[in-house]
C-alpha cells in the first residue's frame, strides 16, 4: 500500500520506464477491464489535435461546468503538480484521491507485469485509467478528454466517446505520426467513434479528406465544420481582455468574452462552444448563452500567453513548442505587443524542429537567454545557443534555468517571455507562483 504522492508518483514513473512512450490500446485495454471498465460509465468528449487541443478541452470543461454537469477533465503535461492532468469541475485530484485510486489499480498493473514486458503498463497508461476510474468512483455527468499523443494509439482511445474534436493537423512528432499532414490527420481521426459528433477545427482540405474517408467508414451522426458550420468573426486582442462575435447552426453570440490570450484562441473558442453545442445536440439540451458567456469570461489556459505580474515586472508565459506555436507565438506577440521591448528565455527539446524554430523566434526579442529544459530530452541546449546565435547579436546562455530566468528579470524590458518547451515554462511558472512540483 503506497501512503503518500512521493512514492505514489515514483511508483508510476520509476516502475514504468519514465515517460517512456509505448504505443497501442492492448494494455490500456487490458488494464480498464481489469478495473471494471470506468471507461463506460460516463459520456465524452474526446479531443485531439496538433495544437489547442488542451485550450479547447479546458473551455469545453467550463462551460459545460457552467451548465450546472459535474464535469471531469483530463489534460497533459502538467506544468508543476501530476494532479493538475486530473480535475473534476476545475478541482484537481486531491493528494489522498490519488493515493487512493492508485492502491485500487496496483494488483491489475503488477497483475499486468507479470504476464510478459510488453503488458507493462506505461506512465501515461496508467494516469488515464487512474483519471478514468477517479472519474467513475466519482459518478461525473460528462467528460472531457485531451488525448496524450496522434489519437488512434493513445491511451485516451480506450473510451467510446459521443463527441469527437479535432482542432488542427500540423507537423509535430513525426517520428511516431508521419511526415505528411494526411498521415498525421490518420492518426488523428482514429478517435472518431461510430454515431459520434465530429467537430473539426481549422484543418486543410488534404487532411479533412483522410478525417471523412475515416467518418464514412465508421458512421458519423453530424460533422460540424469550423468556417463551413460554425465561424467566429470581429476578434478583438487584448491582453486578459478577448472577444468575438461566434455563429453556428444553434447559436449567435455576440461580444463572447473570454480571458485566454493568443491570437490563435478564437479557434479554440468557437471549437469548444460547437463541441458543447454538438454534445447538447445528442443529450437533447440547449446552450445557455449567458451561462457560455459567463463561464468564457473567466476561461484562461495556464502556461499559453499567460501573463503573470512578478516581482512588479510583465511575464509571459507561452509553451510554443514547435513550429507552428512558434508562428503562433510571433503572430501574438505582434498583435499584442508590437511596440514594446521585450526579453526572452528560451528553452528547447532535443527533438523538435529547432533550426525552424529558432530561426522563427530570433528576431522577435531584444534579448535573449537560452537555458537547458529540465527534462531528459534536453541533453544539448548549448545547440539552441548556437543556432540563436547565428542569427541574433544579444543571445547568452545560461544553463541553469532559474538562474537563468533571475537574469533575465534583472535586465530593463518592458515584458519578459518564457517560452518553447512547456517543462521549462512549468518550471518557472512553479518558481513564480512558489508552487509544489512533483
Amino acid at each position: 500500500m503506497i501512503s503518500n504522492l512521493k512514492d505514489a508518483v515514483n511508483y508510476i514513473y520509476d516502475r514504468r520506464g519514465g515517460t517512456r512512450i509505448k504505443y497501442g490500446l492492448e494494455r490500456i485495454n487490458k488494464l480498464c477491464e481489469l478495473l471494471g471498465n470506468p471507461q463506460k460509465d460516463f459520456p465524452v468528449i474526446h479531443v485531439t489535435g496538433t495544437n489547442g487541443k488542451g485550450s479547447t478541452s479546458r473551455a469545453i470543461h467550463d462551460i459545460l461546468k457552467a451548465h450546472g454537469l459535474k464535469v471531469g477533465l483530463f489534460t497533459s503535461p502538467h506544468l508543476t503538480h501530476i494532479s493538475e492532468r486530473i480535475k473534476i469541475n476545475g478541482k484537481p485530484i486531491k493528494n489522498e484521491e490519488f493515493i487512493e485510486t492508485l492502491n485500487e489499480m496496483i494488483m491489475p498493473i503488477e497483475k499486468m507485469d507479470a504476464m510478459k514486458e510488453e503488458m507493462s503498463p506505461s506512465f501515461f497508461e496508467i494516469i488515464t485509467a487512474l483519471a478514468l476510474k477517479y472519474f467513475s468512483n466519482n459518478n461525473i455527468d460528462v467528460a472531457v478528454l485531451e488525448v496524450g499523443l496522434g489519437g488512434r494509439l493513445d491511451a485516451t482511445n480506450v473510451v467510446l466517446s459521443d463527441v469527437s474534436v479535432i482542432t488542427t493537423i500540423q507537423y509535430d512528432h513525426m517520428n511516431l505520426l508521419g511526415n505528411t499532414l494526411e498521415e498525421i490527420a490518420f492518426e488523428k481521426a482514429g478517435i472518431i467513434k461510430k454515431n459520434n459528433n465530429l467537430v473539426l477545427g481549422k484543418i486543410n482540405e488534404s487532411a479533412k479528406k483522410v478525417i471523412f474517408e475515416r467518418a464514412n467508414e465508421v458512421g458519423i451522426k453530424n460533422i460540424f465544420q469550423f468556417n463551413k458550420d460554425f465561424y467566429f468573426n470581429n476578434s478583438a486582442f487584448s491582453l486578459n481582455w478577448n472577444s468575438i462575435d461566434y455563429k453556428s447552426p444553434y447559436n449567435e453570440i455576440n461580444n463572447l468574452v473570454y480571458k485566454a490570450n493568443g491570437t490563435y484562441q478564437p479557434y479554440n473558442v468557437s471549437t469548444a462552444v460547437m463541441a458543447v453545442e454538438s454534445y447538447f445536440e445528442k443529450i437533447e439540451k440547449s446552450l445557455d448563452i449567458e451561462k457560455t458567456k459567463k463561464a468564457l469570461k473567466e476561461f484562461i489556459w495556464e502556461g499559453r500567453f499567460e501573463l503573470i505580474e512578478y516581482k512588479n515586472k510583465n511575464v509571459i508565459l507561452e509553451g510554443a513548442h514547435n513550429i507552428s506555436g512558434a508562428l503562433a507565438l510571433k503572430n501574438s506577440i505582434k498583435t499584442y505587443l508590437k511596440n514594446f521591448k521585450k526579453a526572452a528565455l528560451i528553452g528547447i527539446l532535443d527533438d523538435k524542429d529547432i533550426d525552424g524554430m529558432v530561426k522563427i523566434m530570433a528576431n522577435e526579442f531584444d534579448y535573449i537567454i537560452v537555458t537547458q529544459v529540465p527534462n531528459k530530452r534536453s541533453t544539448n541546449p548549448e545547440n539552441v545557443y548556437n543556432l540563436f546565435k547565428n542569427i541574433s547579436n544579444n543571445v547568452i546562455f545560461i544553463k541553469n534555468p532559474i538562474e537563468a530566468f533571475n537574469r533575465l528579470l534583472s535586465t530593463p524590458y518592458d515584458y519578459y517571455f518564457v517560452t518553447g518547451s512547456l517543462y521549462l515554462v512549468g518550471k518557472i511558472r512553479g518558481y513564480m507562483l512558489n508552487l509544489e512540483e512533483i
